[in-house]
């Protein structure tokens, strides 16, 4: 059960220009919506009373744990990508892969992008997120690296969603259904390093309280942050735009502008990020992304994804293909999986996206809250999509069995990534207070209390 609590809008009778210092405030990220800050207890959220996001959620000692998880998960990284995760035997013969010769084959084929991107998201951001949230935990713990600590953690939450080990265990667990009736699965002991690995990193996601490093970070700053005041406010409720207030969006700090409508305002105090109203050209750069994601999404569907060969047979199959298989074989939970994430999911987030910049360009304003709730909820499935990638890559690994049998990637596997790609670069690009900003009417919410996260 979850009782979200909300913060306090600045909701109130007009009491002439007064000023506030600015750490008294805050902005909701997806609303802009300027808030009463206070002070979060563990183990509840904030959520803004305009839009319901989610404006902060504490964690009891945060810092702590995210060293020690880190550290955690740093030992284990190299024992669960270097060491062979399965050996699968078929008719004598024996093959076995780690993580990293899922990549290698792809590269081998000539699929780079492909190989390249299953790298990354597989094998280097993992370790780039552990490495950076080490830094900077053991920094604030410790108060080593005092200068680097900001853009450390700017560059861990750049690649929150781009280390994908939870998505890569699925595909493995995939991989083991599809092929348990055609070999013998040994598992090795690369296998159990890596599932330790996805529950330290998803432990690591839940544990880390972005507020409370920043708040940290922002301590040990150089004669730490100024102290700025807030413009007049003659009118109340206001967003932070309307006050003419800056939110830092990586660290959420808020700063004042010379004007609301300035396009590009120096640079954040706490963590050095360029300081704009808006994410510049958001709508643009948003429908160029979605357009390339519809106009791949064809291809990806129709073109063959995998290629079989079997006794010097070959025979090709498309995702629709592959469902169908485990539908036929009566493994139809996998099959809806599968469907979800490389059918539905895509579908899903293009057409969401295109819904909501529509609601821009005509100014729709009904159902500005669920059309927020549907992008969070966009961003948040985005990585999943990779999921029949991971499973090609990690058959083309384990089934190279000659002459016998082999497996690799055929050319929709690119077209594929390209739509996973541009989708998520298109939740990155598109910033949502915009369609606050041309569909709401000036009415920003009421007041109401903060929440228990879990009961």
């Amino acid at each position: 059960m979850h009782l979200d609590s909300k913060a306090n809008s600045v909701a109130g009778p007009p009491s002439g220009p007064s000023q506030t210092s600015l750490s008294d405030l805050t902005a909701c990220p997806a609303c802009d919506l300027l808030l009463d800050a206070c002070t979060v207890p563990p183990g509840y959220r904030l959520r803004c009373p305009r839009c319901n996001t989610v404006v902060q959620r504490a964690v009891a000692d945060s810092v702590s744990k995210a060293l020690a998880i880190s550290l955690t998960g740093l030992l284990l990284y190299l024992p669960a990508m270097l060491m062979p995760i399965m050996t699968f035997s078929i008719a004598g013969m024996k093959g076995s892969g780690n993580v990293v010769d899922a990549f290698r084959v792809l590269l081998e084929k000539g699929y780079y992008i492909v190989g390249l991107m299953v790298m990354a998201t597989s094998i280097l951001f993992p370790l780039m997120k552990l490495t950076l949230l080490f830094v900077v935990s053991f920094g604030l713990t410790f108060r080593r690296f005092t200068n680097r600590l900001a853009g450390c953690f700017r560059a861990y939450g750049h690649l929150a969603e781009w280390g994908m080990v939870e998505v890569y265990m699925l595909a493995i667990l995939i991989t083991i259904i599809k092929m348990h009736k055609m070999a013998d699965i040994q598992y090795n002991i690369g296998f159990f390093c890596f599932c330790l690995l996805v529950l330290i990193t998803v432990s690591a996601s839940v544990v880390v309280d972005p507020h409370r490093f920043w708040q940290h970070i922002g301590n040990l700053s150089a004669g730490g942050l100024p102290s700025l005041m807030a413009p007049a406010r003659q009118r109340l409720p206001l967003t932070a735009r309307e006050a003419g207030i800056v939110r830092c969006h990586d660290c959420g700090l808020l700063v004042c502008a010379q004007a609301a409508s300035t396009p590009d305002i120096d640079r954040c105090p706490r963590c050095n990020a360029e300081l704009h109203m808006r994410k510049p050209d958001s709508l643009n750069r948003t429908w160029a992304l979605v357009i390339c994601a519809a106009i791949f999404f064809l291809p990806a569907n129709i073109l063959p994804i995998m290629r079989v060969d079997w006794l010097g047979v070959p025979e090709v199959s498309t995702i629709l293909d592959g469902i169908l298989y485990f539908f036929s074989t009566g493994e139809y939970g996998i099959g809806a999986i599968i469907f979800t994430a490389s059918v539905l999911v895509p579908l899903f987030k293009v057409v969401g996206i295109m819904i909501i910049l529509l609601s821009i360009h005509f100014r729709r304003r009904q159902w500005l809250e669920n059309k927020t709730a549907m992008f969070h909820f966009i961003e948040f499935i985005g990585r999943w999509s990779f999921l029949d990638i991971f499973v090609i890559a990690l058959l083309g690994a384990l089934v190279q069995f000659g002459t016998l049998t082999s497996i690799e990637a055929a050319p929709a596997a690119l077209y594929f990534t390209a739509v996973v790609l541009a989708t998520m670069l298109a939740a990155i690009a598109f910033d949502t207070r915009i369609l606050w900003d041309v569909c709401s009417e000036p009415n920003h919410g009421t007041q109401t209390v903060p929440t228990r996260e879990d009961a």
